[in-house]
Order: structure tokens, then sequence, then C-alpha cells
């Protein structure tokens, strides 16, 4: 199965794309070999759309099977493509607008950069039906950026204590564990996407890292 994929030469493709366990969101220049990866890897139905014309959707956007947030940037055609999806939408007002930086969420719960509102994260709440936990993990707030959440697993940053793995383990009620992409780097989101049915990662991550990468969302059968 084809797992490593770059977007026009740049391993980081998680930084382009969002998904959750029915729906891939991929940027409108997207490649035939970034969406075959996806029908491989995570095995959703495939929505191009941009954010603000950006192509950053990664960056920008935080989804579950029940939401979407997304930055005060969208467009209303933008929004109006997401709304096929039949997701709750929350255009959040959150000046920090990078939510798929500030977010890492599953089905049963997520965390959240300290820094975001408490007004806005609770509207956040609402849209994605679960609880987001402030916090922080190896000294960094940008959460959705360094954790990879599913219902079956999360992989965090190397660099992450034993307390905050407990910490995460119990607000996504799921197992995880630490790990890389890209052959080296912590902020794993960065290089990869995941769901219930598998994931893609960025073409420099390493055998070893997809190794522990599969272990950690409980895809070694």
């Amino acid at each position: 199965m084809m797992r490593q994929v770059s977007y026009f030469g740049n391993p980081w493709l998680g930084m382009f794309i969002s998904t959750n366990d029915m729906h891939t969101l991929v940027p409108i220049d997207s490649m035939k070999k970034v969406e075959d990866a996806i029908n491989e890897g995570l095995r959703t139905e495939i929505l191009k759309v941009s954010a603000g014309d950006s192509n950053l959707l990664g960056i920008y956007m935080a989804m579950n099977s029940n939401g979407i947030v997304l930055p005060n940037i969208m467009r209303d055609e933008e929004v109006d493509i997401i709304r096929g999806t039949k997701l709750n939408i929350l255009i959040s007002k959150e000046k920090n607008n990078a939510h798929g930086n500030n977010i890492a969420v599953n089905n049963k719960g997520g965390i959240i950069n300290p820094n975001i509102s408490h007004e806005e994260r609770k509207k956040m709440e609402d849209a994605l039906g679960v609880e987001l936990v402030p916090m922080t993990v190896a000294g960094y707030s940008t959460l959705g950026s360094l954790c990879l959440a599913t219902d079956s697993g999360f992989l965090t940053h190397f660099r992450a204590s034993d307390d905050e793995m407990a910490d995460i383990k119990s607000i996504l009620k799921v197992p995880g564990n630490k790990g890389t992409v890209n052959t080296g780097t912590g902020f794993v989101s960065f290089g990869a996407r995941a769901n219930r049915n598998g994931y893609i990662v960025g073409e420099a991550t390493t055998a070893f890292e997809m190794g522990r990468i599969e272990e950690a969302l409980g895809l070694i059968r």
C-alpha cells in the first residue's frame, strides 16, 4: 500500500491536508499521486477546496467526524464546498486562527493551545462534539502540529514527558506513543495524516518511523 507521498516535492503534506474518517480536504491543485495515496491510505472521499485562497488546509482547519473548525479568512464559496461533508461547521473568530496547528482531536476528546480564548474554545467544543483540554507538550503550545490523533491511538512529539503522555491518553481516551516523521521531526502532524482506516506520510519518513506510527495508531493487526 502506498503510504509515502509529497505535495509538489514537499514532504510536509500534513500542512496541506486535513482529514477525518470519512472526508479528506485537499488543495485545489492537488496532484493525482496525492489523491491516490489518500484513496489507499485513508480511504475517504476527497474534496478539493482552499482556505481564503490558501492551500494550507492542514494548518488552518481542525476536524473530526463530528465537525470542523475553520479560520475567519474563509470565503463563502469555500465554506459551501465543505457543507457537502454534513459536518458541524464553525468559522471561528479566534485571532490565533491556525486551528490545525492549535488543536489535536479525535471523536473522543481533544487538546488545545492554552492561548485560545475560553469563549472560542467552548464554540469549538460544540462544533467538534468533544471537550478540548488546554495544555502544552514538550514546551510547545501548538498541539495540533505535534500530535496526530485517531480513535485508535495517537502519536506525539518525541520529547513529550511521561506525565504529558498520560494526560493525552486520558483526554483522547486512546493509547499512544512518541515518534517522529520525515527523518527526525517531532512535529508529526506536519508530515502525516491519519484516520481509523490508515495513514499517509511525507516521502522523507523512514521505515522505522512508519513502524512507530503504525504501532502508536493501533494499525498493526
